[in-house]
């Protein structure tokens, strides 16, 4: 982590947390089932996102100063 930019650990941890919200809230793997309806519905596109997420802040590494 101390080699991204601050856009890059932004990007990490957003996606980490959906990745995690959208795990808990998983109707078939999920720790949590007895939530709204509208959770298990979005529960795989925000484990998508956050998976998209924390593959986009490999992307934002600081350059190397010699």
């Amino acid at each position: 982590m101390n080699h991204q930019t601050l856009l890059g650990k932004v990007l990490f941890w957003l996606g980490f947390l959906l990745f995690i919200f959208g795990f808990i809230f998983n109707s078939s793997v999920g720790i949590i089932e007895d939530g709204p309806e509208f959770f298990p519905t979005i529960s795989i596109p925000a484990i998508i996102a956050g998976i998209i997420l924390i593959v986009l802040s490999n992307f934002f590494k600081k350059r190397n100063r010699i």
